[in-house]
């Protein structure tokens, strides 16, 4: 008895197949954004640089040596030192891990404070959402480094009150997005449901 064997698929088939896994897409994403592949080798590299500084950095980065002022690139200092001798290539190392927790803390502090005024100053409207939205206008209105700068010249320096001086600029902006689609989201008959049931505001 003939045992027929089962089709393959065709090229166009695999190739779809191929397209909607994880792999797939991400070297689809590779080819077609050349310039978003290499923003992201660069963040990866300094995201490694930054987890694992004291591995990578050859000197401590704070080491002053004025015997070794000023030199230029060579085998010992790959980047050369400064004007007191420290190793610029630790030092870069390790300020990606402060840029890291900089940048993390901010886009984090930032969106999470404004998604919670967003959606509470669309939820509840009134008088809240009208002063609420007059605030992020005089905070939108300041450049984002004067307000930074402002910040930190009351708060003091230090990495904390820099990522406090980058969040506060941030929250009016995820705030008015967020604020955008919850007023879209208020308006759905789910929402007026739950209403009806006697849901707490949290809740819904």
């Amino acid at each position: 008895m003939a045992v027929i064997a089962p089709a393959r698929p065709d090229a166009e088939a695999e190739a779809l197949l191929r397209r909607y896994t994880l792999l797939g897409r991400s070297l689809d994403f590779f080819r077609r954004k050349p310039l978003g592949t290499i923003g992201l080798i660069i963040v990866l590299v300094f995201a490694v640089a930054g987890l694992f500084a004291e591995f990578i950095a050859p000197f401590d980065p704070e080491e002053n040596d004025f015997a070794s002022m000023m030199f230029a690139p060579n085998l010992t200092h790959w980047l050369g030192t400064d004007q007191f001798g420290r190793d610029i290539f630790s030092r870069l190392v390790f300020g990606a891990r402060t840029a890291m927790i900089v940048g993390f803390g901010a886009a984090v502090g930032g969106g999470i404070i404004g998604l919670v005024l967003g959606v509470t100053s669309a939820y509840f409207g009134g008088w809240f959402d009208l002063v609420l939205q007059r605030i992020f206008d005089i905070l939108m209105a300041f450049p984002l480094i004067i307000l930074a700068l402002a910040v930190v010249s009351v708060f003091g320096t230090g990495v904390f009150n820099v990522v406090i001086a980058i969040t506060i600029p941030l929250v009016p902006r995820c705030g008015r997005v967020v604020r955008a689609s919850a007023l879209a989201v208020r308006e759905v008959p789910y929402v007026d449901a739950a209403r009806a049931l006697g849901f707490g505001h949290a809740r819904i």
